[in-house]
């Protein structure tokens, strides 16, 4: 842990109560909905306000960083820096007045490793904040039984194939969990897994960067363990980034059931 990465974790935090301003404003406005590519992926003024707020910090302090955002990409393209970041993660829940949302905000060097993240729901001012090495308050739970677990997971694609494909594993989570929830925010069902609220969490062919890239180090910091679906690292670059994280003792149970490899196994219960 450095002095440096302890003024980044500042900077997102600063960045992310900015962006949290905007939200709120947009809730007192009144939200107006647009389509973007895809049927399930909708967008407000809300997304679009917060994400320049959160810019106008973060570069206004770092010119020279990349800003990599849902909303798009700012900045220097190789900056050395990267700001991973999510101005409205649960757009959904907020569109409908619903909760939670948040925002999430993590930072790495440029192709390597996550320094500080920090991920906010504005509703109930609760910010879960981390830097590299720094370990965390956090402790996930000591859930030790894959059918004991209370899981959350949740789908945002319009792909046939893969609807079907999560109906089966939501099958096999009630099958052989305790349980799945559908929360609507990745950033924080991550953090709940960092805290010992939720045993685990788990998306496919829905997830980026900037809905877990806070969480991931809040997670690892914690002790609890994130991977794609495969065992490998989570992406953290452009493009889908799948994640199932857990508590240590079933991830690799869990691994299996959402892999559909104990489809004809019996249920917990």
């Amino acid at each position: 842990m450095s002095e440096q990465w302890e003024s980044l974790l500042d900077s997102a935090r600063d960045a992310a109560y900015a962006g949290a301003a905007k939200l709120l404003e947009g809730l007192e406005r009144g939200v107006s909905i647009s389509q973007k590519s895809e049927r399930a992926n909708i967008v407000t003024w809300a997304d679009e306000a917060s994400q320049t707020a959160v810019a106008d910090v973060l570069l206004g302090r770092y010119p020279d960083h990349t800003f990599m955002g849902e909303e798009g990409s700012l900045g220097n393209p190789n900056g050395p820096y990267t700001w991973i970041v999510d101005p409205l993660d649960g757009t959904s829940n907020y569109a409908r007045g619903l909760s939670p949302w948040g925002i999430s905000i993590a930072v790495r060097e440029t192709n390597g490793p996550l320094l500080a993240g920090v991920v906010l729901d504005p509703l109930k001012d609760e910010l879960f904040a981390t830097v590299r090495g720094s370990g965390t308050v956090y402790k996930p739970s000591d859930t030790t039984d894959v059918s004991r677990a209370l899981i959350a997971t949740g789908l945002q694609n319009d792909d046939p194939a893969v609807i079907r494909e999560y109906v089966r594993r939501v099958e096999q989570l009630h099958l052989h969990a305790r349980g799945a929830r559908g929360i609507g925010c990745p950033a924080l069902s991550l953090c709940y897994v960092a805290c010992g609220r939720l045993d685990a969490f788990l998306e496919k062919d829905a997830t980026y960067a900037w809905d877990v890239a806070a969480a991931l180090l809040l997670l690892e910091e914690a002790g609890a363990i994130a991977t794609d679906f495969d065992g490998g690292p989570v992406n953290l670059g452009y493009g889908v980034s799948n994640i199932v994280a857990s508590t240590p003792a079933i991830h690799a149970d869990l691994l299996d059931i959402v892999n559909l490899r104990r489809a004809d196994a019996t249920p917990a219960w």
